[in-house]
């Protein structure tokens, strides 16, 4: 049986797409670059802010203001992460019932570390064992080292852990790390989307189906 849950944060746990995309905007309507529609910014999510950025800005990296939008983006976002952001409907209720059947709860998430552990407190307060964001002595998913680093800190071996997330980033972070896993296609992927990226067949709509999802895995 599994013992440990480790989800993605964003399009999983809450829904960042507007804090996100204002604080896109905000970056780049100081250089006079087009702005993002909320649809561009959700596909473009996933692979930590620097590639959010990299795919905003006109001509990516090769932009002479690409490090000057990263880091008023990081300003911006590093203040006002949690004016819209909400989890989802269900997501709490769901969580404290399998945490009520001796689940233990983890996070593993592309969000800047500190930024990632606030709102993980302020919506989730003492719910997750763990939470490992974005930091310098990781690397960013798909790499398998937050996944390495949670089960190494939580004595929790692979065989009994179990991945959830929302996108091909983190199906691609699972199976380098060679867990079992489930996506979601309520969050920031259609349900058209993941089965055109993905190969997962362990698909739940909402936060509740993750109760039945787990009991037909016999997990």
């Amino acid at each position: 049986m599994k013992k440990l849950l480790i989800f993605d944060l964003d399009g999983t746990l809450l829904d960042t797409l507007q804090d996100l995309h204002e604080a896109v905007n905000y970056a780049l309507s100081h250089f006079d670059m087009p702005l993002r529609t909320l649809e561009q910014v959700r596909k473009d999510i996933g692979n930590g802010v620097e590639k959010l950025i990299e795919r905003s800005v006109v001509d990516g990296k090769l932009n002479e203001n690409y490090e000057n939008t990263l880091q008023l983006f990081r300003l911006k976002y590093s203040k006002d992460y949690s004016i819209y952001t909400h989890p989802y409907p269900g997501m709490l209720e769901t969580l404290l019932q399998l945490k009520q059947v001796g689940y233990r709860f983890a996070v593993a998430t592309n969000k800047i570390q500190s930024v990632a552990i606030d709102l993980i407190n302020k919506f989730y307060p003492n719910i997750f064992d763990y939470v490992q964001g974005d930091e310098p002595s990781v690397f960013k998913k798909p790499n398998s080292s937050m996944i390495d680093k949670i089960l190494k800190t939580l004595k929790i071996s692979k065989e009994h852990a179990l991945y959830v997330g929302d996108t091909n980033v983190d199906e691609q972070t699972a199976l380098n790390s060679n867990l079992d896993y489930i996506l979601v296609t309520y969050g920031f992927r259609t349900l058209e989307e993941i089965k055109s990226l993905c190969q997962c067949t362990n698909l739940i709509a909402k936060p509740f189906d993750l109760l039945k999802k787990l009991e037909t895995m016999r997990v």
